[in-house]
This record gives C-alpha cells, sequence and structure tokens, in this order.
C-alpha cells in the first residue's frame, strides 16, 4: 500500500476505517470461480483514492492487474468520458492485434473525491484456446455463409459492415415468442448450435435487407466459415400509441378510446403546439425537418412526408389524415431529444444524433424500431390499429433505445433489462403532461386500450418481487414491468408522487439524470434474469451517489427492498422525523411535520431524563439522542456514531453550511433489531434567543448517512426527508396568557443558488381573535403578491403585514439570492378566548423555486389559570405571580409565562422583592 500512502480520504468511512460504505448490497468486490476480480463497486469513495480522478484510474490497473487477470494481457484505452461528476476509461482487450468482443475492462472515477468507485471486468484470462489470426478463411467465403440465410424471403440483402473479432463462444441471443414482420423464428434459429465454450475468431456482420427493410446482426466462424447465429439488430416494443397531450385514454381518463373513435371524438384532444424546423428549401416548402429529427419516407407502406409553402402542419387526426402521425411523431422526438440535452449529460450530449424517422414505416403489427446501425440512425413507427407514431410513450420509448446506444459505446447487444430503462424514461417524461394523474402508471395507455388490451404486464405498479419462488416462471414482458416499476417508485419516492406539478418536475429530471449517468456503467448482462437486475438496482444506487452525492440511497434501497431486488437491510438505524415515523422513506407526505423529531431532546440538566426541556440562552443544556434499528440483525457496539449540530431557527437552511458541530459520540451499546438505544448527552450552550434548529446524524459503514457522501451543500429538509439517519427538532414552544403577546424572530435562508421564492403563515389553528404582525424587509414585501395579509407601513428598509388568526398568508414572488438571508420579527398578540393548556400553532413555510425548502413551527400554548404560573415583565426583567400587588400594573402585552421558577430564572429574570423575595437578588 505505499503507493496509495498520497491518497486522501474525502468521505467519512464510519467508525470502522478501511470498511466501504454500504449504500447498496452489491457494495464490496466480487470475484468469479476462477478468483479474477470481476466487479469492484465503493459509491462512497472511501477505499481506493488519489490525489486526481485519472491517477486513481492509471493506479488501480497497474496494481491490481494480478486481481484483475489482466497481467500480460493486451489492454488498450479505447474510450474515455469526462463529465461533472465522474470519469469513465475504457480498455478494450485484443489478441494478435484482433480485439476480443465483450473482453473489456470498464472504469469508472468520481472526480470530486479522486477515487475509482466502480469496476467491470469482462477480460479474458485464458486465451490459449484462440485460433490463430492467419487461419481466417478468405472475405467472400465468410460473406456468402452470412447471406445465404436471406435469399428467399427479401428483396436483397448485403453486408454493411464486418468486423473480425474474437469472441468467446458461450451463450445465444434468445429467440423471440413469435414471427415479427421483418424475421420469422425459422429464420433466426438457422446455424445455433449449442455454444462450445470456446474462442473464436468471428466475422460479426451487420447485413441489409430490403423487402422489407431491416438490419440482422450475423455472426460467422472465421476458420470453418459456419454460421453461428443471426438477431435483428434493431430494438422492438410490441406496443403502440397515440401521441396528443399527452393521449386521449390519459388526458381524458377513458379506456375505451382508441382510433376507431374516429376524428369526431380524437380531435377533442389533438393540441396545438409550436416548435422548431428548418428553413424553407429552395422551392419554398417547409419540412418536418429540424436539428434532432427529419420525417422521411423510407420504407412500406409508402406515404410521402408532408410539406407545406407556410410553416403549419395541423392535420385532422388519424385514421383520418395519416399526415398527422408525422407531426405527432417529429414534435415528441424533438421536445424529448432537447429535454434531454438540458440535463447536461455530457457523455450523451457529445454522442447524440440527428435520426431519420419514418412515422409510417411498417404496414404490418407491432413493428415500432429503433435502428442504431444505420448513419444516420432510424425509428419507424407501425400502422397498427392506434400506431405507434400516435404515442409519446411509444416514441420516447424508442428514442430511448437511441440513448442507451450513445451511452455504451462499443456494446454488441442490448442490455437484458433495456426495455425497463425504456418503460420507466418513457412514463417519467409523460407524467409531466399528466397533471390530472390519470392512469399514469400505465405504460401505454391508449394502445393497450380496453378494446384492444394486449398486455396486462407493461405496467408501473407491478407487486410481483424479484425473489418470488414463481420469477423462473415469468415471461419477457412481465420481467421488463416488474424492474420498470421499482424504477418508477424510485422516481416518487424523489418527489414524483407529490401532488405539486413543479415538484414532480424536479423529481423527473433527478431520476431521468440517475439514469443517465447509470446506463454507461451497466455491466456485461449474463444468463440470469435477476442477476442482471440486481446489478441494475446497485448501478443506480451508485449513479444517484455521484449524481446527487446519494441523496436518495434510502428512497432507493426501499423501493428494491419492495420488489425483492435487495433484502431487507439487515442494519437499519434511524431517527424518527415525528411521532409514529417508522422510518420510511421519504418522510410522510409533503404536508407531514419531518422538523419535530420525538428521538431529539433537551434536559438543563444531565439527568438522562426523556421528557422534553426547551434550551436555556447563555447556560449548560444536555442534548439526547434515540437510535433505532429496523433492521434484521443487532448492530454492533462502536460501529456508528452520532453526530448533533445546530443553527439558527428558520427555514431553506443549507447543510451543511448553516450548521454548526455541537458533537460526534461513538455509540458504545448494541443497537438490537427492532430496539434502539438513547446517546448522550451532548453538552453545548445556546447563545440564540428562543429555540435552536437542532439535528442529529447516526452514521457507519454499514448504514452510511447521507452526509458522509454528500459533497455538495443542500436543503436541510431534503437530508431530513430523504435519509432517515438524520432527524430534525424545529419547534418554538411559547405559552401565552389570553390576551397576551408574544414575540420571536424567524429567518428567511437563501438556498446554495438564488430562488424565487414564497413564505406562507399558516394561522388557522390560531382563534379568530388573534392578530399577527409581521416586520421584514421591504425588498422582500416590494415585489410580492400578498394573500389574506394586509401591509400596513412602508418604509425604505423594513416594511409591516398583519394577519388575523384562522387565516393562511402568502407572500409571493420575491427572490433569494445564494445564501441570503432575512429576518422577520413576528408579534402574535393572541386569543382571549382560547382555551386554557391549549395549543395553538402557527405554521412558517419557505418555498423555493415552487419547491418546499422547510418549516417551523410556533406553538402558542394557552395559559388562563393564573394560579400556579410565574410571569415575568418583559421590561423590568422581574417575575410576579397574580397575587403581586404590582400585579394590576403589569400589561398584558409584557407578560411572559413560565411554568416553574426555575425556568423564569434561567431566562434572567429576578423575583419580585414583594410577592417573590426569597428569588429576588438585587444588583450590588
Amino acid at each position: 500500500m505505499a503507493r496509495n500512502e498520497e491518497r486522501r480520504h474525502r468521505n467519512d468511512p464510519g467508525p470502522r476505517p478501511g470498511r466501504p460504505l454500504r449504500l447498496a448490497p452489491g457494495v464490496g468486490e466480487r470475484r468469479g470461480a476462477d478468483g479474477v476480480l470481476r466487479r469492484y463497486l465503493d459509491p462512497g469513495a472511501t477505499l481506493f483514492l488519489a490525489p486526481t480522478a485519472r491517477r486513481a484510474v492509471n493506479s488501480f490497473v497497474r496494481e491490481r492487474a494480478k486481481d484483475l487477470g489482466t497481467e500480460g494481457a493486451d489492454l488498450r484505452e479505447v474510450g474515455k468520458d469526462q463529465g461533472k461528476q465522474s470519469l469513465h476509461v475504457r480498455y478494450q482487450q485484443f489478441h494478435q492485434d484482433i480485439p476480443i468482443r465483450g473482453a473489456t475492462l470498464q472504469m469508472v472515477a468520481d472526480t470530486a473525491r479522486a477515487a475509482v468507485v466502480q469496476v467491470e471486468n469482462t477480460t479474458e484470462t485464458d486465451v490459449s484456446d484462440a485460433p490463430e489470426a492467419s487461419e481466417a478463411r478468405a472475405a467472400d467465403v465468410v460473406e456468402k455463409a452470412a447471406l445465404a440465410p436471406f435469399g428467399k424471403g427479401y428483396g436483397t440483402a448485403a453486408v454493411i459492415r464486418d468486423d473480425l473479432v474474437y469472441l468467446r463462444d458461450a451463450s445465444r441471443p434468445p429467440l423471440p415468442e413469435a414471427d415479427s414482420p421483418t424475421a420469422t423464428i425459422a429464420l433466426l434459429r438457422q446455424g445455433r448450435r449449442r455454444p462450445d465454450g470456446r474462442l473464436h475468431l468471428v466475422h460479426d456482420l451487420v447485413v441489409e435487407t430490403t423487402g422489407p427493410f431491416e438490419h440482422f446482426r450475423v455472426v460467422v466462424d472465421a476458420v470453418s466459415g459456419k454460421l453461428l447465429w443471426i438477431e435483428v439488430a434493431g430494438r422492438y416494443v410490441t406496443a403502440t400509441l397515440k401521441v396528443y397531450v399527452p393521449d386521449p385514454v390519459t388526458e381524458s381518463d377513458d379506456g375505451t378510446l382508441s382510433s376507431l373513435s374516429g376524428d369526431d371524438v380524437l380531435k377533442a384532444f389533438s393540441h396545438e403546439v409550436q416548435t422548431e424546423i428548418a428553413e424553407a428549401d429552395g422551392a419554398g416548402n417547409f419540412h418536418l425537418d429540424g436539428d434532432w429529427c427529419r420525417c422521411v419516407d423510407w420504407d412500406a407502406p409508402d406515404f410521402p412526408q408532408p410539406e407545406s409553402a407556410t410553416p403549419s402542419f395541423v392535420f385532422d387526426t388519424h385514421p383520418e389524415d395519416k399526415a398527422f402521425l408525422s407531426a405527432n411523431a417529429y414534435y415528441w422526438i424533438d421536445a424529448f431529444a432537447r429535454y434531454l440535452r438540458g440535463l447536461d449529460s455530457k457523455q450523451l450530449n457529445l454522442r447524440m444524433t440527428k435520426v431519420d424517422v419514418d412515422p409510417q414505416g411498417a404496414q404490418s403489427t407491432d413493428k415500432s424500431e429503433w435502428i442504431g446501425t444505420t448513419d444516420p440512425p432510424r425509428m419507424r413507427f407501425d400502422m397498427k390499429l392506434v400506431p405507434g407514431a400516435a404515442d409519446l410513450g411509444i416514441i420516447v420509448h424508442e428514442y430511448t433505445h437511441g440513448v442507451v446506444q450513445w451511452l455504451r459505446p462499443g456494446a454488441t447487444a442490448p442490455l437484458e433489462y433495456e426495455h425497463s430503462i425504456c418503460d420507466v424514461m418513457a412514463g417519467i417524461y409523460r407524467d409531466r403532461f399528466n397533471p390530472a394523474g390519470n392512469r399514469r402508471t400505465e405504460t401505454f395507455p391508449f394502445d393497450n386500450n380496453a378494446q384492444e388490451s394486449w398486455s396486462k404486464d407493461r405496467r408501473l405498479d407491478l407487486t410481483q418481487r424479484f425473489d418470488d419462488p414463481a420469477f423462473g416462471t415469468y415471461g419477457p414482458d412481465l420481467r421488463t414491468g416488474m424492474l420498470a416499476s421499482a424504477l418508477w417508485q424510485c422516481y416518487l419516492g424523489m418527489g414524483g408522487s407529490s401532488k405539486d406539478g413543479f415538484v414532480r418536475e424536479a423529481a423527473a429530471d433527478k431520476m431521468i439524470r440517475v439514469l443517465l449517468e447509470m446506463v454507461p456503467r451497466l455491466g456485461a448482462d449474463g444468463a440470469q434474469s435477476r442477476d442482471n437486475a440486481v446489478h441494475l438496482a446497485d448501478i443506480c444506487v451508485a449513479a444517484d451517489t455521484t449524481v446527487h452525492g446519494g441523496l436518495h440511497k434510502n428512497v432507493m434501497r426501499d423501493a428494491f427492498v419492495r420488489q425483492g431486488l435487495f433484502p431487507k437491510p439487515d442494519i437499519d438505524v434511524f431517527i424518527a422525523d415525528r411521532v409514529g415515523d417508522t422510518g420510511d422513506v421519504p418522510s410522510g407526505g409533503d404536508d407531514d411535520p419531518f422538523w419535530t423529531s420525538p428521538d431529539i431532546w433537551v434536559r438543563h440538566d444531565p439527568d438522562g431524563d426523556t421528557q422534553h426541556e426547551e434550551p436555556i440562552m447563555n447556560r449548560p443544556n444536555n442534548l439526547y439522542v434515540r437510535v433505532h434499528n429496523r433492521g434484521t440483525d443487532d448492530a454492533q457496539p462502536d460501529t456508528f456514531t452520532v453526530e448533533t449540530r445546530r443553527c439558527n431557527p428558520g427555514t431553506g437552511m443549507t447543510w451543511p453550511t448553516h450548521f454548526k458541530v455541537i458533537s460526534t459520540e461513538l455509540i458504545h451499546d448494541t443497537i438490537p433489531a427492532g430496539g434502539s438505544v438513547r446517546v448522550g448527552p451532548f453538552a453545548w450552550t445556546p447563545t440564540i434567543p428562543d429555540h435552536e434548529c437542532l439535528i442529529a446524524v447516526v452514521h457507519g459503514a454499514d448504514d452510511p448517512a447521507v452526509d458522509a457522501t454528500s459533497g455538495e451543500p443542500i436543503a436541510h429538509d431534503k437530508l431530513v426527508r430523504f435519509d432517515n439517519n438524520v432527524g430534525q427538532r424545529n419547534v418554538y414552544p411559547k405559552p401565552s396568557t389570553l390576551g397576551g403577546q408574544t414575540r420571536m424572530e424567524i429567518r428567511l435562508n437563501g438556498g446554495p443558488a438564488a430562488t424565487e421564492g414564497a413564505w406562507e403563515l399558516d394561522a388557522t389553528a390560531m382563534p379568530p381573535d388573534t392578530q399577527i404582525t409581521v416586520r421584514t424587509l421591504s425588498r422582500i414585501v416590494r415585489s410580492s403578491e400578498l394573500s389574506d395579509i394586509v401591509l400596513t407601513e412602508t418604509g425604505d428598509v423594513r416594511s409591516t403585514l398583519r394577519m388575523k388568526g384562522g387565516d393562511t398568508a402568502v407572500v409571493q414572488g420575491f427572490r433569494l439570492d445564494a445564501e441570503d438571508e432575512v429576518t422577520a420579527d413576528v408579534t402574535i398578540d393572541f386569543s382571549h378566548e382560547a382555551v386554557h393548556l391549549k395549543a395553538y400553532d402557527l405554521v412558517s413555510t419557505q418555498i423555493q423555486d415552487h419547491q418546499v425548502a422547510g418549516r417551523l413551527t410556533i406553538e402558542i400554548t394557552a395559559v388562563k389559570d393564573l394560579h400556579e404560573w410565574f410571569f415575568g415583565n418583559r421590561h423590568t426583567k422581574e417575575v410576579h405571580i397574580d397575587t403581586c400587588p404590582y400585579w394590576n400594573l403589569i400589561g398584558e402585552a409584557s407578560k411572559v409565562p413560565f411554568p416553574t421558577i426555575d425556568l423564569a430564572l434561567a431566562y434572567a429574570y429576578d423575583g419580585c422583592a414583594y410577592c417573590l423575595p426569597q428569588f429576588n437578588h438585587p444588583q450590588d
């Protein structure tokens, strides 16, 4: 390890150094039966670090060559992609200057942490059975064998690409369940024999046919000249949908609609949109031709693509007018391509190319297709009863096949679960155009309508599990839908389940960014369907760690556990976010409090009592934390730490910018499965008036906290909601006499970047005779719209607003710069009609760019029975009881109630010389 001494640990590995953070079950090293290191996953970037990401990759390949089985191998770097978060390097193995198909070493390094986070190794450790390159037969002999199967049933057949490669003959592509319009099962069976497991020298060819048009991958043994197998090169989906915005069934929630409904019905769902097309041609005509797609007629049935003397392509719906399909296909391909480019995936943006589209390109059924072997790539859509070019779901699904191809350069075959990625991509993107939430888990609701239902399995809400005993009997469509359902659950957990469209859109962006980071990192598929799905789930978590610092690792883990991809965690520690919280992620719904943790409490003295006491300023207090374990195994002693932090109370706080460390404690006790332990006390002295925001984080290698891997500042509420390792307590309890006055300060904080915001004050729980006065910066008020709150005074610097109990006030439209801070002085003139000792809440919510950035609860407890309470005079700083001769001279707004004299004294009040002489300490 001498060479590694210079490496820097940027992440917290937990109490046991050298152990990788277990962000996903597949973390660690996986070796094959031959002992070779085949898979390495460390998304927490805690093990193999170097000064730079490139040096980490180089060092790993060099230092671990023996483990990788690559000593003496001819490995050549054939690809490098450097993005904002990751570096991807791909090595190809050669033998006798000829590449070995599928023998690659793929390395992924985290650029911020300069660490190797993933390795996929499919290199050949033994090439002694490889034939000599000189034994290859002449090219014309091979071409004859490759074209022979296409002599019947096709107009023409020609070889358009020929790669001489070595190939381990270990498996065969699966046969389809039925003939397709361009390839019969009988054709695809030709040449097939049992794989012999040897390394063959082969010609890997692409054959193009016409009448019908198709691209086939044909593999011929270069030494024997025998055909090994044929497979279709295009990507298919056996579904067709019609696109409107997003489709008639989704918009109407009427599953009986289809193309048989007719234009008089369907035209109500055809919406006028605007997009960009190329300038007119030399004859002055416009075409559906733009930056990312072009509508062309290149296959039967013949249908000339529309052209227009004006940039207008408005048609009756299909089947009234087939040109409608061209407009639909062009619009959604162009829109989706532009959306993807806006997500700033460097690797995808470098490789995306313009595609040719034939929206009426297949006479027969079930033939919508991506063909990536042409230049430019081609898409064609079938002319089924509901044509593929009429549906956003089919269009996005097919285009996503192209996205996968662009993100996996050099891959020779599709991923086993590529359709799952395509399905969920289509579902998430389509959800942006479905504000009513109709049929959102039906992958293709228009094509799979009630009249033409073709599958019950291509859905996004399947409950079948990958660990079901009957999994081996599940068909391809069901397996596709199961994995797509798990990925859909990840999207819902990131915010896709919100009622707010802006939150759903943000969640869609986050999940699709993860998918774009995940795809190029997926290893080669094997024969085991469950293993491939589990690997994809592992890499999904790892990709989120790269893109979002692991913010959603618990959301994803829970989704994958529910689908049987991951086992239930043996150790799953959590701190409850509110009463009744059982550790589920995300924590509750959008409106559920996550800042009222019962597992964080304060005591004035370190007595270990579990009853929370309000912190007292400028004197030592003691913080306690309760940690639960909902896993199946005990968490061993000294394997987890608890870190506590504090910050000014407010909303919109950024982690870790606004939070100061109190202390970190190692948990020396066992945390039993299904049980909990108490940690503390953590001693600290509050210096901020009123209550402080307290956060506790439990962390260990077996269940790492997000803050151990997140390298970028994040909104603290997301940390709390998305990571059950984090708890927050942030409530203002304030006793008040009837008709009394309570004052406090609330802070609105800017996020990591500038935002457009809103501030909501929910006083619906307050009696209507309560009056709330807010004084804050005029620049906030000046640019905002006001609802249920009145501007009563305007100044150059500060302005005053007023609202009453029972209302919900909104100040909307103000801008906060990055790390900005705005204070608001809030005065509550409390009700005369409130019930004694009943708590009344005022909830302050800050919204940044349409997303909740934090909430704060001010809890006013009514005090009507005065005999057992003590009352401070906020002006004289004396404390009295209600029988004091000076009682009637104290204004109601000046009285500050305390349940005990000790608490009053702790807040620096002095006993009245007349009614509480024993607590009177006159100044010398």
